[in-house]
């Protein structure tokens, strides 16, 4: 099972579609896309895994999970 603190970083293709993502779900902020992954847009979403899975009905880029020092691709 994840641990409820592990955080997905949610890209997007617009900056819009960022802030209207943080205010479906309620919750997460909004930050700087971290420099090694990359985005069409400059914003990004964190969230903890337990929201993502249970809350991304929206369009979004790609959604990453931070695995030691490197970044998956979460595929859900």
């Amino acid at each position: 099972m994840a641990d409820i603190r592990e955080k997905v970083v949610i890209t997007f293709f617009s900056h819009y579609e960022a802030v209207k993502a943080k205010r479906q779900m309620g919750r997460g902020n909004l930050i700087a896309v971290p420099r090694a992954l990359s985005s069409s847009c400059g914003t990004a979403l964190e969230v903890s895994l337990e929201d993502f899975t249970s809350n991304h009905g929206f369009d979004y880029d790609k959604a990453y999970l931070k695995e030691g020092d490197s970044w998956s691709v979460l595929q859900v």
